[in-house]
């Protein structure tokens, strides 16, 4: 299996490194090309950076509108693959071009380090030049906290940097810091984040100071960089028509000098691809550049660390100043802006570097009569032989709350998730509990009487079957003990137990993490689930942007609707996948006894809209299946007509080939 190098250089801009995950089925197929997106949304244009965020599939976008005036907050963009939404946030990190971004694996947030803010100043209790910004902030996939380290580099523009796997290190170099007028102060000081403050590092060869762009190489294990020195006196002549690319290679404890890429340019970010199995380098080389005007002549390169080599044929002419990133959750190369030759005015064009895939499956429904019947049908598909499940999990099917927190149970003990009504023992259920379960099996009968009655605990028995009862005093004690069945897993996913349609797509996930599923009360925090994230969690995930208000600590996964939800946690969870589920966003049982089944089998389950609703099938939906579409080769629907329409799946189909 081959690994490769990304590198982006459009601008004095950053990428961080992104998740190294395994080829996707797309790198079998054609050969990638570079080709424009037509998003719906697009942000400002104007010297920004971008990387990719690991722990929530996310690609960033984080940088100052051309038309901001004063210190206004600026707004963060990400990608789902085929549009651009934005995050707006009170007390969101201010006005400024350039700051120096990349994914920390250590804490699963992405570092956000100075910038400039020539627009308005140094902020109020700021250290650093005059427009050179020297705070630091941190993402947690929803929002942006401001840290205060003990010590901190100088304020400054255009640094890079990323984390190097190896040694465990999220390292920081270069970059300049800028004067309010004059060229500004170029740095060749390497810094690293770690416990929440920044260590200044030695090293006996230091590369030149200035413009850089860093990406961890887990083929080399070790970090790659390219950089350009930055207002020298010969730069300043030419205006950096002559500027040398330099590699350097980071081991852990110093900089090596590797081969200069053979091209004078602008430098920019550099990111990992798994996917196409060769190393890319996307580069502006220029003579000269006036006020008016910058000569540039785009060119792809490839790196196979030791030597560079032109490659590709239909480089686009996007031009500098632009910002890319390698997208792993959607394999592709994403690029936006840029300034193109003999023009001084950014053009908002999204560019991808991808191979197209495409599937001719055909989505297979599983349903029933009812929302019990539905789940039966769940349970025969997955536990097609008489007796192979080890137990079943019970939950109410008037309410969503039990049945959430039940679906990591059944996935983790191996049993289908059955519903039933709360009174009695619904006749198709017990049907299949008698056909699923061994003779004397365990049903896990989840809440108290007021969700599942005595009667129904009184029929399991007369079944020959052991009802074991699991119940806290509401549904978020409940689901507490649910994960105490579980025993109690490291891993959390929170989500709203007010409404539902964002609890939907943590079930998969959930199991797929081997996780368990926690309550806040919309985006207020509850009392025993903070209990038991204190004594028990390590890693926590908050889908929905009511649970990640209620817990800013946890990895934040949400979107700006159900549907946008259910693919962000799509793309944190199966940026890879062989098949994928869908179900009705606008009810939840078909997709709760789907979820456990779904998670086993790394799915995703995404939510579509339900029979009786208008429109076609949103933009984050589609854009997920378009950019699989070379991996998949399974679809199912949870639901009859009335919950997933025919015409629903025909546009899933649609979108996958």
């Amino acid at each position: 299996m081959r690994r490769m190098i990304v590198v982006c250089a459009v601008g004095a801009l950053v990428a961080g490194s992104p998740a190294v995950a395994s080829v996707s089925a797309n790198a079998a197929g054609s050969a990638p090309t570079w080709s424009t997106a037509n998003p719906q949304h697009s942000p400002p244009v104007d010297a920004s950076s971008m990387t990719y965020d690991e722990a929530t599939g996310q690609l960033v976008r984080f940088g100052r509108s051309a038309t901001d005036q004063g210190c206004p907050p600026d707004i963060t963009w990400t990608w789902d693959g085929a549009n651009w939404a934005d995050h707006q946030q009170v007390n969101a990190p201010n006005d400024r071009q350039s700051p120096t971004m990349g994914y920390d694996a250590a804490t699963q947030q992405v570092v956000m380090f100075g910038g400039n803010s020539q627009s308005c100043g140094t902020p109020p209790g700021q250290t650093g030049y005059l427009g050179g910004i020297a705070d630091t902030w941190t993402w947690n996939g929803s929002i942006w906290t401001e840290q205060h380290p003990v010590t901190s580099p100088p304020g400054g523009e255009s640094g890079c940097a990323a984390y190097d796997a190896q040694t465990q290190q999220f390292i920081m170099y270069g970059g300049y810091a800028p004067f309010s007028t004059g060229p500004g102060s170029p740095s060749n000081e390497t810094w690293q984040w770690t416990n929440g403050n920044w260590t200044q590092l030695t090293s006996a060869s230091t590369p030149p100071p200035g413009f850089c762009a860093m990406t961890y190489d887990p083929v080399r294990k070790e970090l790659v960089m390219l950089v350009t020195e930055t207002f020298t006196a010969a730069s300043a002549a030419d205006n950096g028509a002559n500027n040398v690319l330099e590699t350097w290679t980071w081991n852990g404890t110093g900089w090596s000098r590797a081969v200069d890429l053979p091209s004078t340019s602008a430098v920019g970010p550099l990111s990992f691809d798994p996917d196409t199995g060769t190393d890319i380098a996307y580069i502006d080389q220029y003579t000269s550049c006036s006020v008016v005007s910058c000569p540039f002549t785009d060119e792809t390169w490839s790196w196979d660390g030791s030597a560079w080599t032109k490659t590709a044929t239909n480089t686009p002419q996007a031009g500098a100043v632009g910002g890319g990133s390698y997208d792993a959750a959607t394999h592709q190369f994403v690029m936006f802006g840029g300034l193109p030759a003999n023009a001084n005015v950014q053009k908002p064009v999204t560019w991808l570097y991808s191979s197209r895939g495409s599937s001719t499956v055909t989505p297979v429904r599983l349903s029933g009569a009812d929302r019990q019947s539905t789940a039966v049908a769940v349970s025969t598909s997955t536990f097609a032989t008489a007796g192979s499940a080890s137990v079943v999990v019970l939950a109410r099917a008037d309410q969503f709350a039990d049945a959430l927190a039940g679906g990591p149970l059944a996935a983790a003990k191996h049993g289908p998730l059955l519903l039933t009504s709360s009174g009695s023992l619904d006749a198709v259920t017990k049907a299949e509990i008698q056909r699923v379960l061994p003779a004397g099996g365990t049903v896990y009968l989840l809440g108290g009487t007021s969700a599942l009655s005595d009667a129904v605990a009184t029929a399991i028995t007369a079944m020959g079957d052991v009802p074991m009862r699991v119940a806290g005093t509401d549904r978020y004690a409940t689901a507490v003990a649910i994960a105490g069945v579980m025993g109690n897993p490291a891993t959390v996913f929170e989500a709203s137990g007010v409404n539902f349609p964002d609890a939907l797509s943590a079930v998969p996930a959930a199991v797929a993490a081997h996780g368990a599923i926690l309550l806040t009360s919309g985006s207020a925090p509850v009392a025993v689930t903070t209990t038991y994230l204190a004594a028990h969690a390590t890693t926590r995930y908050a889908i929905g942007g009511p649970a990640a208000y209620a817990d800013p600590s946890a990895i934040g996964i949400a979107g700006a609707d159900r549907y946008a939800t259910s693919d962000a946690v799509a793309l944190a969870f199966f940026p890879t996948v062989t098949g994928v589920t869908v179900a009705s966003a606008v009810n939840f049982p078909d997709a709760l006894a789907g979820g456990p089944v779904a998670g086993t089998a790394s799915q995703p389950v995404l939510l579509v809209p339900g029979s009786g609703a208008s429109g076609s099938l949103p933009e984050p939906i589609s854009s997920y299946l378009t950019t699989h579409a070379g991996e998949v080769t399974s679809v199912r629907a949870f639901g009859g007509v009335n919950a997933v329409a025919s015409s629903v799946l025909s546009e899933v189909a649609a979108a996958l080939h």
